[in-house]
């Protein structure tokens, strides 16, 4: 059994409480021996490994509840075509590098067959979510569909969780209830298949709103409002108001009624099979899942923090969510990076700073999700929360949160697993050493391969 020795970092343990200076870890095999004030490394002569953690933060690896295309399968709740594998590894190693060790796939269809197939080649340990239920899986196909196969359709949500799946979600989805996923792949590809024009995300949102409002209705529609989206995407001429209002409903209205009917549906089947359910927390969903929480299923609500909500909104209804015992989940999407969907932190710090968020995730962003860590560092910076409680939300409460996802992980005590990550405390993204399972699996910020 190999002993390697996290020596001399600071240790923020993912239970909420104030940072251990200057302290030794002992990971013996697969776990966390002991936890003791820093040793000479002479003292450690028999240890197979001494990893230098002066000046650095020690941390539980992450804990990601809110993940799409880290496992060989349908992309998305709406049944995309499946990314290539190479992408889906290119994920995985992206998710590994930015500090998480674990992940759930909210794709939704994904069978155990391919979960399988996926984790034996990565480090990474992948948990699966099922959003297989009738109108889940109705709303897929008339969404899109493109990816899924017979094997696909028939793994249902009640024999994935019997397969080993911890949670059914993403109940929902942007790609079938009008968010981002409409915004991001499929009213820009029908624009440009019309007209020749690439349009951005946020383009792409402003014709969406334009049509449908931030809540999605079809009386919301405003010819002014359209008239502008259509200039800012530099679309006037090529496309009139009706063709754009054809367009978007076209894209948008089928399946939404059939999405949001699935909700109750999917918390329904969580709640007869004992597991968590993650659905889509939007301003066109907020009222769906309001009703859910009031229930005894256990919700995660996820993206709390989602573009469509005003602030106060935002605010209000997570307060309500929190107040019926509802788990509150923000995700980084691109807040601070790309900015294709989002155009800053403010609801992100300001659930935050209310003390309302319970778990951190990233979600998709459309390939260009932001890294836990550097959300974390912003947000600490921000003054919106304490770095414990911060790395608790991405840790312990997420492990906490799904039972199934994360035994014995996302604490530093002796006894678990140890899932550790040693990070750069002034720049908390910058992660030089990762630790799966007792092995280490990033050095200096790349990849180990063995």
């Amino acid at each position: 059994m190999s002993t390697v020795v996290l020596h001399g970092g600071d240790l923020v343990d993912g239970r909420g409480g104030d940072t251990r200076r200057c302290v030794d870890i002992i990971v013996e095999g697969d776990a966390v021996r002991e936890i003791i004030p820093s040793r000479p490394t002479e003292a450690y002569g028999t240890a197979d490994e001494i990893v230098d953690g002066a000046g650095m933060l020690v941390i539980p690896g992450l804990i990601n509840n809110h993940t799409h295309g880290t496992a060989y399968g349908p992309l998305f709740p709406s049944g995309h075509v499946a990314l290539p594998r190479e992408q889906v590894l290119a994920n995985l190693d992206r998710h590994l590098l930015e500090g998480t060790t674990t992940v759930l796939c909210v794709d939704g269809f994904v069978t155990a067959a391919d979960l399988a197939s996926t984790d034996e080649v990565h480090p990474v340990n992948i948990g699966l979510a099922s959003c297989n239920t009738p109108a889940c899986l109705r709303a897929a196909a008339v969404a899109d569909g493109g990816g899924l196969t017979e094997a696909n359709r028939m793994f249902t949500a009640r024999r994935a969780v019997g397969a080993g799946a911890v949670a059914l979600g993403e109940i929902g989805a942007g790609h079938t209830l009008g968010g981002g996923g409409a915004s991001y792949l499929y009213i820009p590809a029908e624009v440009e298949r019309r007209t020749g024009v690439t349009i951005t995300a946020r383009q792409a949102n402003g014709l969406k709103i334009a049509v449908l409002g931030r809540h999605i209705a079809a009386s919301a529609f405003d010819r002014d409002a359209v008239e502008q989206a259509l200039a800012a995407a530099g679309l006037t001429g090529r496309l009139s108001v009706e063709e754009v209002r054809e367009l978007v409903s076209a894209i948008v209205l089928p399946a939404f009624d059939v999405a949001l009917r699935g909700l109750a549906e999917a918390a329904e089947q969580a709640r007869a099979l004992g597991v968590p359910v993650l659905v889509h927390n939007a301003a066109a969903s907020m009222t769906q899942v309001a009703s859910i929480a009031r229930t005894d299923v256990t919700l995660i609500a996820g993206h709390s923090n989602h573009s469509s909500f005003e602030l106060r909104e935002a605010l209000g209804h997570a307060e309500r969510l929190k107040e019926a015992g509802a788990i509150v989940d923000v995700s980084t999407f691109d807040t601070f990076g790309a900015r294709r969907l989002t155009t800053g932190p403010e609801l992100l710090y300001a659930l935050l700073s209310a003390g309302l968020v319970d778990t951190i995730s990233t979600d998709y962003a459309g390939g260009h999700h932001d890294p836990i860590l550097l959300a974390i560092d912003q947000s600490v910076r921000a003054g919106s929360v304490r770095l414990p409680a911060a790395i608790a939300m991405a840790t312990a409460n997420v492990a906490d949160a799904i039972p199934g996802l994360a035994p014995r992980r996302g604490r530093v005590v002796p006894g678990a697993i140890a899932d550790l990550v040693v990070t750069d405390p002034a720049r908390l993204h910058s992660v030089d050493t990762v630790m799966i399972g007792g092995e280490v699996v990033v050095r200096t910020g790349r990849r180990v391969t063995r």
